[in-house]
This record gives C-alpha cells, sequence and structure tokens, in this order.
C-alpha cells in the first residue's frame, strides 16, 4: 500500500515542480510576497479543503512569519533538502515541531504521538485483543510487542503541562473526530493513494465508537499512559516552548526524517514543520497485526494514518499545508 503511495508521491510532486517552473517562467517581474506565494508556489493541499482543521496551530493569524519565507520552506522540505537518514523502522517520536531544551530532537520514524501512533492506531484498525479492556493494557502489550520484535519505542511531555502530547492528552477526542469526519478524512488521504473501503469505514469507526462508549477505557489522567509506556521501555522527550508548525511534511522516503533543528537553522525559531514517517506505517502494522493476514495488515496501516490525520485536524487550523516528499 505505501508503495503505491510512494509512487503517486513522486508523480504528484513532479507535477507540482513542472507547474512551479513554467510559471515562474511565464512571470518574471518582482512580486510581493502574496502575490508571489500563489504564481510561483507549487499546489499543496490544506486541511480546510478537507473540512478538517478544527485546532489553532497554523500559519493563519501569524504576526511573526513572511510569506516568501513559508514558501521557500515548503519547496526546500519538499525537495528533500532536510531528510536525513534513521536506524528505526517503527514510529518512535511524534510529529510535534517543537525541540528539546538543547534545540535538538532524536532522529527516528515520526508520527502522532510517536509510539502511541502504532497503540491508537492499531486499536481503530484491529491489533487489539479481548485482553486490552483498557488504554492502558493497550499501551503496555503492543509496546512490549514492538520492543520484543527489536523495534525502539519512544514518547514525549513538555515543560509546562501534565501532558504535553496532543495526540495523547486528546485521545479520546481525536477518536470522536474520527466517528464524525471518516469520510472528510478518507478523501484527504485518497489523494495520495490511500483508498478506504466502506467496510474499512465502517470497521473503524465502529471500534472508534466502541471505545468512546466503553466505560474507563481511556485514562483520566492522560500523563498515566506517558508513564505507562516509559516503565516498559519507551524513551521519553521533554520538549519546549510553543507550536510554531506551518505545514505537515509527509514523508514517503524509507529509512529518512526531516531534520527539525535544520529548519529552524535556516529559517528561524519561529518556524517548524509536523512530520509524518509515513513510509515507517506498513512495518508497524505488519508487526502488530494479530492475524498475519495481508489485508489485516493493511487495515491497520491506514489506521495508523487516519490517527494521524484525525490529529492534525484536532490540533491544527484549516490553513496547514501537506507538503508532499518522496
Amino acid at each position: 500500500m505505501f508503495e503505491s503511495l510512494k509512487n503517486l508521491l513522486k508523480h504528484f510532486t513532479g507535477s507540482q515542480e513542472s507547474e512551479s517552473t513554467a510559471s515562474a517562467a511565464s512571470n518574471p517581474q518582482p512580486q510581493s510576497n502574496s502575490q508571489a506565494m500563489n504564481a510561483n508556489t507549487p499546489r499543496y493541499y490544506t486541511l480546510s479543503e478537507f473540512n478538517l482543521g478544527v485546532g489553532t496551530i497554523g500559519p493563519t493569524n501569524r504576526t511573526d512569519i513572511d510569506s516568501q519565507t513559508v514558501n521557500d520552506m515548503y519547496q526546500a522540505i519538499a525537495a528533500g533538502t532536510f531528510n536525513i537518514p534513521v536506524n528505526g523502522a517503527v514510529p518512535e517520536i511524534c510529529v510535534d515541531g517543537r525541540t528539546d531544551k538543547d534545540g535538538n530532537r532524536k532522529h527516528a520514524p515520526c508520527a502522532a504521538g510517536g509510539t502511541l501512533s502504532i497503540v491508537y492506531g492499531g486499536d481503530l484498525g484491529g491489533a487489539s485483543t479481548a485482553s486490552d479492556t483498557t488504554e492502558t493494557q493497550l499501551t503496555v502489550r503492543i509496546i512490549n510487542m514492538l520492543k520484543a520484535k527489536g523495534h525502539a519505542t519512544g514518547v514525549h511531555g513538555d515543560d509546562h503541562s501534565n501532558c504535553g502530547c496532543g495526540a495523547c492528552a486528546k485521545a479520546k477526542t481525536i477518536y470522536q473526530h474520527i466517528t464524525e469526519h471518516i469520510n472528510d478524512i478518507a478523501s484527504l488521504v485518497s489523494k495520495y493513494g490511500i483508498n478506504l473501503t466502506d467496510n474499512e469505514k465502517e470497521a473503524i469507526v465502529q471500534q472508534a465508537k466502541n471505545r468512546i462508549n466503553q466505560a474507563d477505557f481511556f485514562a483520566d489522567d492522560r500523563s498515566s499512559i506517558l508513564q505507562a509506556a516509559q516503565d516498559n521501555g519507551s524513551v521519553f522527550e521533554e520538549l519546549v516552548g510553543v507550536h510554531n508548525e506551518l505545514g505537515i511534511a509527509l514523508n514517503t522516503k524509507p529509512g529518512t526524517t526531516i531534520d527539525r533543528s535544520a529548519i529552524r537553522a535556516k529559517y528561524g525559531p519561529q518556524y517548524d514543520i509536523f512530520v509524518v514517517d509515513a513510509w515507517s506505517f506498513g512495518t508497524a502494522a505488519n508487526d502488530v497485526n494479530p492475524t498475519g493476514a495481508e489485508q489485516d495488515a493493511n487495515r491497520i496501516a491506514k489506521a495508523i494514518t487516519l490517527q494521524n490525520v484525525a490529529t492534525a485536524s484536532v490540533l491544527g487550523h484549516g490553513s496547514l499545508s501537506i507538503i508532499p516528499i518522496a
């Protein structure tokens, strides 16, 4: 499934570059920043085009950024300028654009909530078992399953809140968002070659509803989920500062992620990006799939993808653009 996504994105980004070059050649005169964004920027979808993006993180209403700099950042990210190698094969750190107090992030595959993306996406896609009667039990089992297969796992918090990971803090809200916006989310991911059948959508929505209606499934103390992951071997990152993410990098280059520190160093500390290393979702799905059947692994991988989109939609503003990297 994700190989077809990678091939589609290569075609998609190639078309964007051609359109951008043609536009620039036909309009060589100096332009204002807003005109340059319209005329020379490759066409990126935004969350709002799919009725998504109910949060606050995004470029709209930001007064500390320059539109041409954002344009330049998008194009450099799409070209793979900031891709760096990683050793891991499944999501380990969060999409969060923030860094630690030293301005660094661990170089590892990224998804919404780090390894918790596999926990939640796996649950929605069919990787949970009858023994997973609480979120804590589910988290512990998935973390240990991944650890037994040789994978590093990770979660994060921050320096100013009880549960500084939005994917964890708002897990129940994200499940609810999926039930309400499944068709919008499916429409978005279809633009990148990931197509859900009606049966798959129905199964994912039903599982989300089951969990929402299940008494005491979601822990009241959200930080306890981060602690449970740490107690079972997950590495913990403490991030600092505010959210300055201006887009979502959708990375399908295997074995790589995006160097957030390099982006900040080049453009300034107010320029950040969410990072989704979609190439890692297939391995994650295979390794938590309880049946071993390919169709089940594909559904789990799709559900991990939906969890990432829903998290972006709950936390992010509709003005967030999706920047594909093939």
